[in-house]
């Protein structure tokens, strides 16, 4: 199997999470019909993470039963709210579990997203400002018009090996690094 997919499904809570996602992506070369994302939940108010966490386990096995056919990757994003980013990710493994499937492997092209509290405190960062992961950055990042595209272009960077991360990368940032390096580049 080659280790360039010819598909990304993407499992995001909102469009911020894909536009940021697509935007990375594009940055690895991948084309808009590489990308393929799955419905966003119809609900607002906090919502998003359980309907990811409902939605994983199905992801997980549509990754893996296209991917014994054809390179195939998933890109989870799921906000780790004002929860710790490892009690997500354990949700996410307690998903697998539920459904009685096998684990993560390191082998897949399967990565998880966690930002604290969301995507937008990534996206500030990014931007080059200080940010912490205590504060909502939402309504900053929608009142400035930032868009994802600079700050994807950084996260690309950033998770590019042996690249150092400076000081002011918020932790759920810093350990989305090799998560990001399980998607190959596209050549």
């Amino acid at each position: 199997m080659s280790s360039n997919p010819s598909l990304i499904i993407v499992l995001a809570e909102d469009q911020q999470q894909q536009a940021f996602v697509r935007r990375f992506l594009y940055r690895l070369g991948y084309k808009p019909h590489d990308i393929r994302f799955e419905p966003l939940p119809h609900s607002s108010g906090g919502a998003g993470e359980k309907w990811v966490r409902d939605h994983y386990a199905d992801a997980v096995k549509a990754y893996r039963y296209r991917s014994s056919r054809a390179a195939t990757g998933l890109v989870v994003v799921i906000d780790a709210d004002k929860e710790d980013v490892d009690l997500r990710q354990q949700q996410l493994r307690d998903e697998i579990t539920r459904a009685s499937m096998e684990a993560r492997r390191t082998d897949e092209v399967v990565a998880h997203f966690v930002p604290k509290r969301n995507v937008e405190t990534w996206i500030v960062c990014l931007s080059g400002s200080k940010a912490n992961e205590e504060d909502d950055y939402k309504k900053e990042v929608q009142s400035a018009g930032r868009f994802t595209a600079k700050p994807a272009e950084v996260f690309y960077e950033w998770s590019r090996p042996g690249t150092p991360v400076p000081p002011h990368c918020v932790p759920s940032l810093k350990s989305a690094i090799p998560e990001a390096q399980r998607l190959p580049r596209k050549p």
